[in-house]
């Protein structure tokens, strides 16, 4: 008998994971057999659904056996893979098993040094890599080895029952001792090896303290490429996410020529100022450019980059224009106020206090505390509790005092104005600008706003802007291929980031404009595979189809021609009920979506279109309503119900009806009292709208845990209550309100 163990298979004539493998052991102590054990029974028998994890375990347990050739074609299996899913570093993905497979393999053919060999194949695979996958290679080897061995035992302690261990475990046991054979053999040597490369490459200048006149503190980053000639041009990135892993994104921009500054908002990593978002940006950043001028590395002309708050940054910037800044690439822009975020059309977001205590608990980025299941819960029992809106902090377990400042700002007035440029300061950035944006980016609105903005005060603005369907995430580089239920065009899938640096190379180096910009607006019509340009953003409001809100013999219509009849359409909403907290919490708001939410609403239809028709654009519109409150907040989305049932989201309005005629200044409606509230201000999207598809219209009244609630008293909205809901809201659309959709022409 072995002295460790026998060891049989059992088959059972299920899935793989019902399996076992059955242990008659003597002794444990040795994992090393057992694992190969485990291992060349599962390669014989291992079945998965799933292909990435298919290939993942593969190519682990080949390691294991010590079949590696075997081990590295799964290993290209999984990354070829992950390429087609669009994995920006897949090919540094395995890079640490990949290095020790060779290691072994030239090992066994020479008998030469092993650690010698390593190094050798070590920086075979690092020149292989480009700098953003070589900046990735530090997470491959941050490996906690006590942990490993830790989960090792409990699994043959605690998994193992009646002689014998579930197949899932086995897999799991295979892969830890893999990792942590490994990790101990290599990571270290690795590890002085990247600071080694990492230090003949680049030079980093970390923790710079510069003070502000009005003595608040910042904390800077530079990246020198060793490898190019000084002084270099400059990139700047302002950010409020601090976090070690910025350099790497430095580090990328810095092998494309250009120093690159990390700038940490103030409050920040090792600033001792009070971190207060959004309000010291115009200052502190130009700021910080007269510091980057006085340089030895820097020849004095230098470029933003960077989205969401980092895209916001750059407006900030430009409201006091410094004669070095020479270019930005706002992405995905923050549309700081009532354009986006923490408003959006002056109703606030519930997300607002989420994203506060994320930005402000620490000097560093706490992903942990950002966790939406942390924050759905808090926003259940605020709806549920019905407190007034500004007690969402403390419901939350702790006062945010930005928060309460941000709740006192519900108008467009000069806190906001202040913050980024204003009317007719928009005329005076005369630079080359490059905003990028996405259809279904949650801060699309500030972008094409501050995109309008520059046009209308400088008609012939050098703006350019890039737009398809992408996300928050995809606007900034990181596109989905599956975008929330919606297969993109293939076209669609573009490189972001390399369109990015050669905009730089083009302003700064006076090398030719990317060749994917053909126009100043860049659009992609979805369900064509194409790409379209104009030169002037108001193009898409020449052609447009009109559709009235008709309710006709209790059937909802988007009418082509107004009735003649005056009726309207009516709607009651209980904003004492809170039943609905959790179906609200779980609505998805996919872009492909098999039935639509249809409580607190109404939803309007067109007839069947007998032609298809490119949608791009803005829909705009005017509601005439009536309602037995002093005010309310309403919503319109707007769907394509395509010949298959299925419906495609195509654009989003939220706004409060008070603000419609001014976001600056609040105009209470008169109770029963026919009003109109027009549809601005919601998001531009391009797609081919199908042969034999519908229009679908559905309008509402926001009652939603992830909103503040306004009860239509008149009142400062945050300070009401469920109290104040009294009786139902009721509302009456006439049939002259309307919508209409911008249509281009062939």
């Amino acid at each position: 008998m072995n002295k460790f163990f026998i060891i049989y298979f059992v088959f059972i004539f299920q899935s793989i994971y019902c399996q076992k493998i059955s242990l008659n052991r003597t002794d444990l102590s040795n994992k090393e057999n057992i694992a190969r054990y485990l291992a060349n029974q599962l390669t014989d028998n291992y079945k998965e659904k799933d292909s990435v994890s298919y290939y993942d375990n593969l190519f682990r347990l080949n390691m294991i056996n010590e079949k590696n050739d075997l081990a590295l074609f799964y290993l290209n299996s999984l990354r070829s893979i992950l390429v087609k899913k669009n994995s920006a570093s897949s090919n540094a993905m395995g890079s640490q098993f990949e290095i020790y497979i060779n290691t072994v393999k030239q090992t066994k053919k020479n008998s030469s040094n092993f650690y010698k060999i390593y190094e050798e194949e070590f920086n075979k695979k690092y020149a292989k890599l480009t700098v953003k996958e070589q900046n990735t290679l530090t997470q491959n080897f941050v490996f906690d080895t006590k942990k490993a061995e830790k989960d090792i035992e409990e699994i043959l302690l605690k998994k193992i029952k009646d002689d014998s261990i579930e197949i899932k475990d086995a897999i799991q046991l295979c892969r830890k001792y893999n990792s942590l054979n490994v990790a101990k053999k290599t990571f270290t040597q690795a590890k002085n090896l990247l600071k080694k490369l990492d230090k003949e490459n680049f030079t980093v200048y970390d923790s710079i303290k510069v003070t502000t006149k009005d003595h608040g503190d910042l904390t800077l980053s530079v990246v020198v490429y060793n490898k190019i000639p000084k002084p270099q041009n400059t990139i700047l990135i302002n950010t409020i996410y601090s976090d070690e892993t910025n350099i790497n994104d430095a580090k990328e921009y810095a092998s494309a020529g250009y120093a690159c500054v990390i700038l940490n908002t103030r409050g920040k990593h090792l600033s001792t100022s009070k971190i207060e978002p959004f309000e010291h940006e115009s200052e502190d950043i130009n700021e910080v450019i007269n510091w980057i001028i006085k340089q030895p590395w820097s020849n004095g002309k230098i470029g933003m980059i960077g989205g969401s708050y980092l895209g916001f940054s750059q407006w900030a910037a430009t409201k006091r224009l410094h004669p070095a800044l020479k270019t930005i690439i706002p992405q995905a822009p923050v549309g700081i106020g009532t354009m986006d975020f923490p408003l959006n059309n002056n109703v606030f977001t519930s997300y607002a206090l989420r994203w506060l205590n994320y930005v402000t608990n620490s000097k560093m980025t706490n992903y942990e505390d950002f966790d939406e299941e942390k924050w759905n819960p808090v926003y259940k029992k605020w709806y549920e509790t019905g407190r007034p809106f500004k007690r969402l902090d403390s419901i939350s377990g702790k006062t945010n005092e930005i928060f309460q400042r941000w709740l006192t700002h519900p108008s467009y007035d000069k806190y906001w104005q202040n913050m980024v440029p204003y009317k007719k300061e928009f005329s005076k950035i005369n630079i080359p600008v490059l905003t990028i944006t996405g259809y279904y980016d949650s801060d699309q609105l500030g972008a094409l706003y501050y995109l309008k903005e520059h046009y209308k005060y400088d008609r012939n603005a050098d703006h350019f802007l890039i737009i398809g369907p992408y996300d928050h995430a995809g606007a900034q580089g990181n596109i989905k291929k599956q975008l929330r239920g919606y297969t993109i065009d293939k076209t669609a899938n573009i490189d972001l980031n390399k369109i990015c640096i050669e905009w730089f190379d083009y302003v700064l180096k006076g090398k030719e404009k990317p060749t994917f910009i053909k126009d100043k607006v860049n659009y992609q019509v979805m369900g064509t595979n194409l790409w379209k340009s104009t030169n002037n953003i108001d193009d898409f409001d020449k052609n447009k189809l009109k559709f009235f809100l008709e309710n006709a013999n209790h059937k909802l219509n988007l009418a082509t021609s107004k009735n003649k009849n005056t009726n309207f359409s009516s709607l009651k909403v209980d904003f004492k009920d809170r039943t609905d907290a959790d179906e609200l919490l779980a609505l998805k708001y996919d872009v492909i979506e098999n039935s639509l939410y249809n409580k607190n609403n109404l939803i309007f239809s067109t007839d069947s279109f007998d032609k298809a028709f490119e949608f791009s654009g803005n829909f705009t519109g005017k509601l005439t309503f009536t309602i037995n409150k002093k005010d309310v907040d309403l919503y319109a989305y707007l769907y394509e119900l395509m010949p298959n049932g299925k419906y495609f989201l195509l654009s989003t309005y939220l706004g409060r009806a008070s603000y419609s005629e001014n976001s600056g200044e609040r105009k209470l409606i008169i109770s029963n009292k026919k009003t109109t509230l027009s549809i601005y201000n919601n998001e531009f999207v391009s797609k081919k709208i199908e042969k034999g598809s519908k229009l679908i219209l559905v309008v509402g009244v926001n009652k939603s845990p992830l909103w503040q609630i306004n009860y239509g008293t008149g009142k400062d909205v945050s300070e009401e209550s469920i109290a104040d809901a009294k009786e139902p809201l009721e509302i009456k659309w006439y049939n002259d309100s309307y919508i209409e959709i911008p249509v281009m022409k062939e």
